[in-house]
């Protein structure tokens, strides 16, 4: 079995976490516990959870992170793919492109900072891509924000969203985890996360970098740090990425952890 809970997107409330968490899961959990050759949590946060808060034993939890679709990544990559999507936004091979994307609400709106930082960098050829939803309380401050600098490139299929990343130089995204952290690292693309606690897996050795406080300064730097060491992040990003969050290597570790615990 595999699980996402954690304490971002779980247990958030004393209700939430002591009673349908700690009572009412945590019994269903010891219930079919014998049952169940392994649990996995899909990022060490969520790893955690699975021990504190159901009481899982620690021998019969593993790290199983979520990934990036083999076939969709060779797509992506082809040479052409990212020639036509520069083409598509009239962007130049010397510019610098930064992808982010998802969900922009409350859980997420930390992307509008990102936007204000990139719009205050001098970098001319410096573009950020954003693609999907925006809730309506954010449209406004949404749309002030878009520029030369900054385009809104709509929302994105699951398929697409690899594509999108394939014309990245960098890939960011200052918001709460979704799937989308592991695809970019899949993609072998130099990336900048939110710095949580609990989601360290997908920090390879030098893949990527992590915004340490929610502010356009600290985003900035950051931004900064990044291009000017793009090529020592991608060489680690494309090196280690694409294999570490391959689902096809995620799929045999699964297989290997599962004949493990029976042997």
């Amino acid at each position: 079995m595999d699980s996402h809970a954690d304490y971002y997107n779980s247990a958030s409330s004393w209700l939430s976490k002591n009673i349908l968490h700690k009572i009412i899961w945590r019994h269903y959990a010891k219930k079919i516990n014998p049952y169940v050759e392994m649990f996995y949590g899909v990022t060490p946060a969520r790893v955690n959870f699975l021990k504190d808060i159901y009481k899982i034993p620690a021998n019969k939890v593993e790290l199983l992170p979520l990934g990036a679709d083999d076939e969709e990544v060779d797509k992506a990559l082809q040479k052409d793919v990212c020639v036509k999507k520069r083409a598509e936004y009239g962007l130049s091979e010397d510019d610098c492109i930064i992808v982010t994307g998802g969900k922009i609400d409350y859980n997420k709106p930390q992307t509008l900072l990102l936007m204000k930082a990139v719009n205050a960098l001098k970098e001319e050829n410096l573009k950020l891509l954003v693609f999907g939803s925006v809730a309506e309380e954010y449209k406004e401050d949404f749309e002030k924000q878009l520029s030369d600098k900054v385009r809104y490139i709509g929302w994105k299929t699951s398929a697409e969203i690899y594509k999108e990343f394939a014309v990245a130089d960098i890939i960011a995204f200052p918001g709460l985890h979704s799937v989308l952290w592991e695809q970019a690292v899949g993609m072998g693309k130099p990336c900048i996360f939110r710095k949580i606690e609990g989601f360290e897996h997908i920090d390879l050795g030098g893949n990527c970098l992590f915004f340490e406080e929610d502010n356009v300064e600290n985003y900035q730097k950051t931004l900064r740090y990044a291009i000017e060491h793009i090529q020592e992040l991608k060489m680690i990003a494309t090196e280690k990425g694409r294999k570490e969050f391959s689902y096809m290597e995620i799929a045999k570790k699964s297989i290997k952890l599962s004949k493990d615990q029976n042997e």
